[in-house]
């Protein structure tokens, strides 16, 4: 894929395959590449549309890269090439403000094509003589996208996966949509499938948890006298009946393995596009070295591609991941930079001498000297 002026970036460029590593130092765009993909799955939604994709990001000159000057006339650009057995689709869209101060973002350019044949090109005639379609991508509507519905359900049907255990414990402390990649209604979407796929789904859970949390035995959902569902589990003890605790007792880590696992298992499949942030976060070093071995497992029976933003080098260092696999970020003057790391050329001896990717990507993007942040921590125990 290959996009122009997205947030950090002012230029991307890179192969996407089965699963993609992201890798970077902080504040250098991560969570704003998976935002791209996110984008591009906010139009397409059901409910959803350009408009409401650009309000969600606070707006056009918020989506918009800063280092965009007058690169590519300022324009917004997504431009991807999908593979779908014998398929070959392409969709290209720019996006520019609207003039004469409204700034609303327009279409500038949405191109669809199918084995090299054109299906839509846009501006169109219709466009011409009424510029408020403008407002709307073919994307978003299914009158027009009959022709490539197979592009539109593909992007509709990207997840983002990072849960936060503190909201999915204390759900009424924020108010958001339904969906919620944070968690907020996460118990909710789990009680909303039908109790007997449900069931097997938690039992093939139950499998993995007892192999990652210690004394782990069972886990259901129950709903208690108000109607709200909760995630109970049992734990073995000296007792004869196990212990049992809700989401409100469970751990950071056991919240967001559990989260984890119903993500994938639920995954449809024809999957689409699975985006997870950070999913090591609060989980054990043994269980973050298994992920690529579980995701590969759950990509085996589904078509889904994952793209996985990650600071554990326990990930990279699996047997399985392939330089080719790994995107790295570096922050530049001129905005962040992302290479595939099979293809920078400063390591290529680190690779073929097979060194640990960690320590490769380690070497990229560690920060030069820490030395000022060493001296301010101590400079304020010393007050």
């Amino acid at each position: 894929m290959t996009a122009s002026n997205w947030r950090n970036f002012k230029s991307l460029d890179f192969e996407i395959q089965n699963r993609l590593f992201i890798v970077g130092p902080n504040a250098s765009g991560k969570s704003n590449l998976l935002d791209l993909f996110r984008f591009l799955g906010d139009i397409a939604a059901s409910g959803g549309g350009l408009a409401s994709a650009i309000e969600r990001r606070g707006g056009l000159s918020k989506a918009r890269s800063l280092f965009a000057r007058n690169h590519q006339g300022g324009r917004l650009i997504l431009d991807l090439a999908l593979t779908d057995g014998d398929a070959q689709w392409r969709y290209r869209l720019a996006i520019r403000g609207e003039k004469g101060g409204r700034n609303r973002p327009i279409v500038d350019e949405e191109r669809v094509e199918l084995n090299g044949t054109v299906l839509l090109e846009r501006p169109n005639q219709q466009d011409k003589v009424d510029a408020a379609l403008l407002t709307q991508t073919h994307l978003e509507q299914i009158a027009a996208n009959q022709k490539f519905r197979p592009l539109a359900d593909y992007f509709a049907k990207v997840q983002y996966f990072h849960l936060v255990p503190q909201i999915i414990r204390d759900p009424a402390r924020v108010n958001l949509s339904s969906g919620d990649p944070y968690g907020s209604d996460f118990i909710a979407q789990m009680n909303a499938v039908s109790g007997g796929t449900r069931n097997a789904w938690l039992r093939r859970m139950e499998t993995a948890l007892q192999a990652a949390v210690p004394e782990f035995q069972s886990l259901r959902l129950e709903v208690d006298p108000a109607g709200r569902p909760h995630l109970i589990a049992g734990y073995q003890n000296w007792r004869e009946k196990p212990a049992r605790q809700s989401e409100a007792d469970f751990s950071d880590g056991t919240l967001r393995l559990i989260g984890l696992l119903w993500t994938l298992i639920s995954a449809p499949a024809n999957g689409g596009v699975l985006l997870l942030e950070e999913p090591e976060l609060s989980l054990n070093s043994a269980i973050v070295r298994t992920l690529p071995t579980v995701l590969a497992a759950a990509q085996r029976d589904r078509a889904m591609q994952v793209l996985l933003s990650t600071h554990a080098p326990e990930i990279l260092d699996d047997e399985g991941v392939r330089a080719a696999e790994v995107l790295v970020l570096r922050v530049t003057g001129d905005g962040t930079v992302a290479q595939v790391l099979s293809d920078i050329d400063e390591v290529r001896g680190e690779l073929e001498a097979e060194l640990p990717l960690s320590d490769i990507v380690d070497g990229l993007i560690a920060p030069g000297d820490l030395g000022g942040l060493i001296a301010a921590s101590q400079g304020r125990r010393r007050r």
